[in-house]
């Protein structure tokens, strides 16, 4: 997925290039609102934009891009947590809202999101008996999935299975586990111990 980040923030900037980088992503980054105007002529699947940058801002930004390519998502990023700011974003398009500071954890899981279709992932996994998969399930196991190469942590299903704002309990998660263990023929889920979990096919 090609990308491109503004974020004026050099520290911030580079971890998230960074991070996006690492798993497998190619991403522009950019300090200056009018840099990335200068670029709307290429074609990029996902904008991650901050508020509060040089010359054009993030919420001016978001309008253009849709002008320009109404397929593009583009997620905003911002320390500014008032309601016009939120309100206006979703009401120009945004798909996602990061409020600083954000776990860098978190920006994957949205990012993920965006690229992942959870039953195109998981049309070819073999369930016993045909037995059925619950939302939470689906879920949970395409996170897993997804990430089949790395440890799933805590605060990544917490995240992305139960979603932001909710409170994940360990009993509420070793019982989804138990639940979704038995369900599966070729997939075994692995106890990363006080980490996650990972998969292993």
């Amino acid at each position: 997925m090609a990308k491109v980040l503004l974020e004026d923030d050099i520290a911030l900037n580079r971890a998230i290039k960074k991070i996006t980088e690492l798993d497998g992503h190619t991403t522009k980054s950019y300090f200056d609102g009018q840099d990335v105007y200068d670029s709307l002529s290429d074609r990029y699947d996902l904008y991650i934009l901050d508020i509060n940058v040089p010359n054009i801002n993030g919420l001016e930004l978001l309008k253009l891009i849709y002008e320009k390519n109404s397929s593009s998502k583009v997620i905003i990023i911002s320390a500014n947590s008032d309601i016009y700011s939120l309100t206006e974003a979703y009401k120009l398009g945004c798909i996602d809202y990061l409020k600083k500071p954000f776990h860098l954890e978190e920006l994957r899981i949205k990012i993920a999101k965006q690229r992942v279709n959870t039953e195109d992932i998981l049309k070819n996994i073999s369930l016993k008996d045909d037995i059925s998969l619950t939302k939470k399930e689906k879920v949970f196991l395409t996170l897993l999935l997804t990430n089949s190469d790395k440890i799933v942590t805590y605060k990544m299903i917490e995240d992305g299975v139960y979603g932001e704002g909710n409170t994940m309990s360990m009993d509420s998660l070793r019982a989804l586990v138990r639940r979704l263990r038995p369900k599966l023929k070729d997939i075994l889920i692995e106890n990363v111990l006080e980490e996650g979990y990972k998969v292993i096919s």
